[in-house]
């Protein structure tokens, strides 16, 4: 039992993963080339697509700086 409460807790308080693309309050992720993306918190990006990708969504954001 108290194995699954520390279980428990611990996910409730995790940390979201890096590979997480969501932002709060942020752009939404790249869909289309020359699209406005924010590269990182407050500083804005276009979106470009990536070489050599072939599958998934292949834009990325990069930054106007």
């Amino acid at each position: 039992m108290r194995r699954a409460l520390l279980l428990l807790a611990l996910a409730l308080t995790a940390c979201p993963t890096k590979g997480d693309k969501t932002k709060k309050g942020g752009m939404p992720p790249c869909t289309a080339f020359g699209q406005n993306c924010e590269f990182e918190p407050g500083k804005l990006g276009t979106c470009i697509r990536r070489e050599g990708c072939t599958e998934g969504n292949c834009f990325i954001c990069q930054s106007q700086h």
